[in-house]
This record gives structure tokens, C-alpha cells and sequence, in this order.
């Protein structure tokens, strides 16, 4: 089976939260695909501080509706690799939910049904069985995960494309076996 790599940037951390910003790579780091995505909720000040995505670089930016397709296409029947999955993929949720609000049920399933049946995979807790935790949480960030594997970051970091292809590096050095 084939393994992309997700990430977004979104509009918080909330159960509001959006998508504002996705990208998909492939294991070698090659986009697949890219895109802002304007959400029908404001971006967090602090999150904006994060990622560099407020509203003005979202005015001209595709609804989830216009991506959803692409994004569908490029992750169905695929691996997909995901620092902090559960995140990502409460996100992605979240974001399909509230593009089909007051459409029914027949709109919500369509929307919403293909992202809960992805076949995902957590990079974050791999890399804490791996590398070892360093929070409270007992998980450990994408930067931490990768300085302790020895790559460099791709990308800027909380870019969606960037902490994507970051993600893919930091798989590969994962799969190979430990040497003991």
C-alpha cells in the first residue's frame, strides 16, 4: 500500500477549528498536493502568530468544498501518515461538519464518511516509542522528533507542506531497523 503524509495549520485548537491550510507528500517529500482553504470560522490570534495564516491570505483561498475532492483523491485507499493523527483528523472532521451544516444527513455522510474510514497511521507516538517523550503528555513535537533522528527540518516549520515533508523524513528513518 502505498503512504502519504498529511498535515494541516488550522484556525485553533478548539472544537470550532478549522482547516486553513493543507498538504499532502509523498515518501520521498514531494508534494501531492497543496492549498489554503478558507474555513467559515476567524483564525485564532495565536494561531495565526503560529503558522503566519490570517485573514488576508485566506480572502482569495478555495472553501474545504472546492478541495475536498482533491484531498479525497490523493488519501483514499492509501497509508496516511500523520504527526498527531488524532488532531489532524478531528480537524479535517470538524471542517467537512461545518461545510455541510443544515444540508442533512445524506450531505454529512458524503462529506465526512471517507475521512473517519482513511487508514491512518500516528507518526507523533511512533517517534515517542522511538526517540522517547519529552512532554508531559508523554509525546514529543515534530522539531524534537526530528533533531533526535538527525534530519534536517523540510521546510518551514508549522507549514503544512514543511512539517508534511519533515514527517515523511522522519518516517523513513523510523521504518529502517534499529542497530544495536
Amino acid at each position: 500500500m502505498e503512504t502519504v503524509f498529511l498535515d494541516t495549520e488550522t484556525t485553533g485548537l478548539d472544537d470550532d477549528a478549522q482547516v486553513v491550510e493543507i498538504a499532502i507528500v509523498d515518501s520521498t517529500g514531494a508534494v501531492l498536493f497543496e492549498s489554503l482553504v478558507k474555513p467559515t470560522v476567524p483564525v485564532d490570534p495565536e494561531a495565526a502568530a503560529i503558522h503566519g495564516i490570517g485573514p488576508e491570505r485566506l480572502a482569495s483561498a478555495p472553501a474545504w468544498p472546492e478541495v475536498s475532492e482533491q484531498v479525497r483523491a490523493a488519501l483514499e485507499g492509501k497509508r496516511v501518515v500523520i504527526f498527531n493523527s488524532d488532531f489532524d483528523l478531528r480537524i479535517l472532521h470538524q471542517t467537512a461538519e461545518a461545510h455541510t451544516e443544515g444540508q442533512g444527513v445524506e450531505a454529512y455522510d458524503f462529506a465526512v464518511r471517507w475521512i473517519l474510514e482513511l487508514e491512518t497511521e500516528c507518526a507523533m507516538y511512533r517517534a515517542a516509542d522511538v526517540f522517547g517523550a519529552t512532554n508531559q503528555y508523554g509525546t514529543i513535537s515534530l522539531v524534537n522528533a526530528a533533531a533526535a533522528a538527525g534530519i534536517e527540518f523540510q521546510g518551514r516549520a508549522h507549514s503544512a507542506a514543511g512539517d508534511a515533508a519533515t514527517t515523511a523524513a522522519l518516517w523513513r528513518v523510523m521504518e529502517k531497523p534499529i542497530e544495536r
